[in-house]
């Protein structure tokens, strides 16, 4: 029985409320991408993991867009303009899923360069501090001492005065104060460099898994050409079609090389029944 008329209209109404909700919510993902992520800053680690943020949590809007946009066209189907729309939204769909595989190396990259980029200037503060620490052991004059105390964090620009003490002494007691604190330094450095890749381990296997999952999502949509199957599902059927090619390439090989091996073996049965069969001489 077809349905009424009433029942059409009230599914074409549901469907424009759909298509139009799944518009509002791709304009709302293109609104918090660029307020996220402007301004631009392409070669920066830090702009990069921002933009990987940014399109991890923004994802769910054009994922649940595209949904709402196949209801609509499941309950519009005579809409040609309606399926030329789902189509393209398929296809960028499909680009969606590549680009947040391609996104897990990238921002495992990023937060790779940003934490040696953090690590590199700690560091290079500890060098500085050695190296004015080996200054001062080499100075050989009052004026060296001065200039290399100058250098230490905290300390005058400019030390005034004569030293009350000699110069061996002096070098002496600012070494005793320095080398402790080089060697506290030194610990601290190390421990928040293993509390820093613990915590960056953590969090790039888990925005690693939620790159993977949106990509699985974008994936069960995407569709490149039209009547063809989505990406997820053609991923899910390829070790099938392996094997279906797979068996098709053994097939002429089982059917043109093994008939010689059966017709030679045929042939000698036939002449060794042949020899049975004539009578002795």
């Amino acid at each position: 029985m077809s349905p009424s008329l009433s029942e059409r209209e009230s599914s074409r109404e549901l469907s424009l409320v759909l298509q139009y909700i799944a518009y509002g919510l791709f304009g709302l993902f293109v609104a918090f991408l660029l307020k996220l992520v402007l301004p631009v800053a392409l070669l920066q680690p830090a702009w990069q993991l921002k933009l990987a943020n940014a399109l991890r949590t923004t994802a769910l809007f054009p994922l649940l867009g595209a949904v709402l946009l196949l209801l609509a066209k499941l309950l519009r189907s005579q809409s040609t303009r309606l399926a030329d729309q789902v189509q393209w939204m398929r296809r960028l769909a499909f680009f969606a899923a590549i680009g947040f595989l391609l996104l897990i190396p990238l921002q495992t990259h990023a937060g790779l360069k940003l934490l040696g980029d953090g690590n590199s200037e700690e560091l290079s503060a500890m060098r500085q501090v050695k190296q004015v620490a080996e200054e001062i052991r080499l100075a050989k004059s009052e004026a060296a001492m001065k200039r290399a105390i100058s250098q230490l964090p905290g300390a005058p620009a400019q030390i005034q005065g004569a030293f009350t003490k000699p110069l061996d002494q002096v070098r002496a007691v600012v070494l005793d104060q320095l080398q402790p604190q080089i060697q506290r330094a030194d610990y601290r450095l190390a421990e928040l460099r293993k509390l820093r890749l613990q915590g960056g381990l953590l969090g790039w296997i888990t925005d690693g898994l939620a790159a993977l999952a949106l990509a699985v999502c974008f994936a069960a949509i995407g569709q490149l050409k039209r009547g063809g199957s989505s990406l997820l599902l053609h991923v899910l059927h390829l070790p099938d079609v392996l094997r279906f090619r797979q068996g098709l390439g053994r097939r002429p090989r089982s059917r043109w090389m093994r008939p010689g091996l059966h017709r030679f073996k045929t042939m000698g049965r036939t002449q060794a029944r042949q020899g049975q069969a004539s009578p002795p001489l």
